[in-house]
């Protein structure tokens, strides 16, 4: 009897990364479950996949802002054991937060906050239980500077970032792997500036170059991959600078240029 195929769970699949990640788990003979808003492109991808590689490809529609949604999420990654799940979960950008309302507001940090981390911890609850499987993380680079971007989608891509590397914490004795993914300018459905135009920016990468390198990085088991970033060593510095940053701000009194005259 033959082995049956690893299963891949992904999120936001009617969007161009997540569709992309599809077919490529697809091609690699993964059986494919579709977490979308939407049944047009959703469809039409699982009946592309079906008939190129001959794999089993379902397709879930809910709304990721509604908790009965995510409990349905949750329950299937449990009874599920997906191998992979890649949680690439991305509204796209409101306006600022002068501007913002609170029902968008709402709904914008339940998407991109908290269904992020439901859908993480189910998946690291799962991959620990069984002591195998994988949790790709997508975001943006926004999230290293998230005054770049408006209102809240900066903040939202800066907590997927130290989400994921808790989680990475979290696992290192399970057996499991969590990669995080960082899209600098990306040509996709989600571009997170007003102004200027994404055909107008220089550097902007192909969504398809994207994911399929950020699979090398996957098959590398790299702990965080940035495609677009051609010397790793800068990321180095960065996480040389952060944790320096912080041992030097643990002190008993306060610095010397905050002392009263």
């Amino acid at each position: 009897m033959s082995q049956p195929n690893p299963k891949v769970l992904v999120t936001c699949a009617s969007c161009t990364i997540g569709m992309l990640y599809a077919q490529r788990f697809a091609r690699r003979g993964y059986d494919v479950a579709l977490l979308a808003a939407g049944t047009d492109r959703s469809t039409v991808l699982a009946r592309m996949l079906r008939a190129e590689t001959g794999v089993e490809v379902e397709v879930l529609l809910g709304d990721l802002s509604k908790n009965r949604c995510l409990d349905k999420v949750e329950a299937r990654i449990g009874a599920e054991g997906f191998e992979v799940v890649v949680n690439n979960i991305a509204l796209s950008p409101g306006r600022s937060l002068t501007d913002e309302r609170s029902k968008d507001l709402d709904r914008l940090l339940g998407t991109n906050v908290r269904a992020y981390a439901r859908i993480s911890a189910a998946a690291l609850r799962s991959m620990a239980s069984r002591r195998q499987g994988a949790i790709i993380n997508v975001t943006s680079a926004v999230g290293l500077a998230p005054e770049m971007s408006s209102g809240v989608d900066g903040a939202s891509r800066a907590f997927v970032m130290a989400l994921t590397r808790t989680m990475q914490d979290e696992v290192s004795a399970s057996g499991g792997y969590v990669q995080l993914v960082i899209a600098a300018a990306t040509r996709t459905d989600v571009w997170p500036f007003p102004d200027p135009e994404p055909e107008t920016v220089p550097g902007m990468m192909a969504a398809n170059d994207l994911v399929d390198a950020a699979l090398v990085g996957f098959d590398h088991r790299e702990a965080v991959t940035m495609p677009s970033l051609k010397h790793s060593h800068f990321w180095r510095r960065y996480e040389n600078a952060r944790t320096a940053l912080l041992a030097h701000s643990i002190n008993g009194e306060p610095a010397r240029r905050y002392l009263l005259p």
